[in-house]
């Protein structure tokens, strides 16, 4: 009976594991149905692309690369990159990997025009963060940082311990209203009149690629603090209005001349305090309305093709004391006549961007046009002069760049661009000791040429071509690795002077000088997103 039993308890035991193989088997079918079904749906995603505002979008499978932070709601996403570059000039100009504003590129008469110049740098490196959250599902709010290390301390020095401190290049808020299509900026960032490259976004700003720090002759930006406001009208239109920080930084401190025997002086600029929180060393413009600025971008599709337009207007304030002294009271007492002196100055411009060839050529350009509008070149052309009324007398220019990008591979971009900046007319006041600007009969240009000779000509334009490259030799989970290289001719050009000395050896009437760099750079952005993963494809 015990061994009858024992039989039977096998035979169930062998049933009950038959039992569990047959369910495991079908549970195994189950899942590899479901896997071919999930593959067949990702395919067909693939084959058929994904439609957002009636746009195809390419799907691409989901990734699992995430370098942001998430904290309570708020999302971190950090950035910048490492840099090492290094610039040969052709005539030393003591810069770092920015050249001088190309406005005071140095003539022969100095010593250091007869020299070559070599830097190696790290200074452009950069770090960044974008803080970004919601309020609401309506309402969302960021900060975004950025600093460099071109700032340069009283104590910094390339001797032996090089050491420079970083510098603020961006730190603002935004307020973005969505379902009002009402976007708020307040902070540092780049001028409204810099050129954007998707409707009027911050962080869309379109910069030339170089990786000259004071980019290219005739490119028109600012970064400065001040408040923004813009409004999208429909898909392709957006307008913006800002009130940004003013400055004249070639304002003409403590010009003094004579006019009809009456002295004046002019002060439009002053050494900042003690404790006030100003470089000491150098000095900062009366200001007392900022610059406005106006601008208006419009992006149509043509041929095809997403094109960008804009175009802005600004008001600028330049302000000065005047202090006018004549000898004409009782027993020769001096007798003095003091004001305040405000000059507007104006400035008009715009760019585009056109995909000549998709994803392949873009051609652009930009410039503005104006008085007193020097600050907002990259050349730095002199912005104010005295006038012998007291009065700050704002220069006309006009600025402009023109250049194009191609994309020859996902991984390098060849660029090159061409731009310049011109004083239009000179400033030349006649009975008064008043220089003005480019009055030839006031400056000496005989020496331009021999070292130590004299060299007064007012500058009268700045222009360049550059071109160069970047080329992403790595792109991964690890980010991404750049090398480029630049090379850029620069010319100065002043406005004639008089001539002391017979016979000369050049022709003097319009003095010029350049100078060619060389430059390159390695750079490594470790939160650079990897490439996105090729679609699936059915294998047959």
């Amino acid at each position: 009976m015990a061994i009858n039993q024992a039989h039977a308890e096998d035979s169930v035991t062998l049933e009950e594991v038959k039992d569990l193989k047959a369910k495991l088997k079908m549970l195994e079918q189950r899942l590899d149905a479901q896997a071919r079904e999930q593959k067949q749906i990702i395919r067909a995603q693939a084959a058929a692309p994904i439609v957002k505002g009636g746009v195809p979008v390419a799907y691409e499978p989901p990734q699992p690369w995430d370098k942001k932070w998430h904290l309570n709601g708020i999302t971190i996403t950090p950035g910048g990159f490492f840099a090492m570059e290094g610039v040969w000039r052709s005539r030393a100009q003591g810069a770092d990997i920015g050249d001088i504003p190309f406005g005071s590129i140095p003539f022969p008469n100095t010593s250091p025009a007869h020299t070559n110049e070599l830097r190696f740098s790290a200074r452009q490196s950069r770090v960044s963060a974008l803080v970004e959250g919601d309020a609401n599902p309506a309402t969302h709010i960021s900060g975004y940082g950025e600093l460099d290390f071109l700032g340069a301390a009283n104590t910094a020095n390339s001797n032996e311990s090089n050491s420079y401190n970083p510098r603020i290049r961006h730190m603002y808020t935004t307020v973005d209203w969505n379902d009002i299509g009402l976007h708020f900026l307040g902070g540092q960032t780049w001028s409204l009149v810099t050129m954007n490259g998707k409707g009027i976004t911050p962080r869309n700003e379109v910069t030339p690629l170089t990786i000259d720090a004071q980019y290219v002759a005739g490119f028109t930006w600012a970064r400065q603090p001040g408040i923004r406001l813009t409004k999208e009208l429909g898909n392709n239109f957006w307008l913006a209005a800002s009130a940004e920080m003013a400055q004249n930084p070639s304002c003409p401190t403590g010009a003094a001349f004579v006019t009809a025997g009456v002295g004046q002086l002019v002060t439009c600029n002053m050494a900042p305090g003690g404790g006030g929180l100003l470089n000491s060393t150098t000095t900062y413009s009366f200001n007392h309305i900022p610059d406005f600025i106006g601008k208006a971008a419009w992006e149509p599709i043509i041929a095809d093709r997403q094109m960008h337009f804009e175009a802005f207007g600004m008001y600028t304030d330049v302000y000065d004391r005047v202090s006018t002294a004549s000898a004409v009271g009782a027993a020769g007492s001096i007798l003095s006549f003091n004001s305040n002196k405000d000059t507007s100055g104006w400035g008009a411009g715009g760019g585009f961007i056109i995909p000549v060839l998709p994803k392949l050529v873009d051609i652009q350009g930009s410039g503005m046009v104006g008085r007193g509008i020097g600050r907002y070149g990259s050349s730095q052309l002199t912005q104010t002069v005295a006038s012998p009324l007291g009065s700050l007398d704002a220069l006309p220019e006009a600025m402009f760049l023109l250049g194009a990008v191609v994309h020859a591979t996902p991984q390098l971009d060849l660029y090159a661009y061409g731009g310049g900046e011109k004083i239009l007319s000179q400033q030349i006041f006649t009975g008064t000791t008043a220089p003005g600007y480019g009055n030839p009969a006031l400056a000496n240009n005989s020496g331009c040429y021999i070292e130590f000779g004299t060299c007064t000509g007012a500058t009268k334009d700045a222009w360049e071509i550059t071109a160069g490259f970047w080329d992403k030799v790595y792109q991964g989970d690890f980010g991404s690795l750049r090398v480029g290289m630049q090379y850029a001719f620069i010319q100065r050009d002043l406005y004639q002077g008089f001539l002391t000395t017979a016979p000369l050896p050049v022709n003097l009437s319009t003095p010029k000088t350049n100078v060619n760099t060389v430059s390159a750079s390695i750079r490594y952005y470790p939160f650079d997103a990897p490439p996105p993963a090729p679609p699936l494809v059915a294998k047959y």
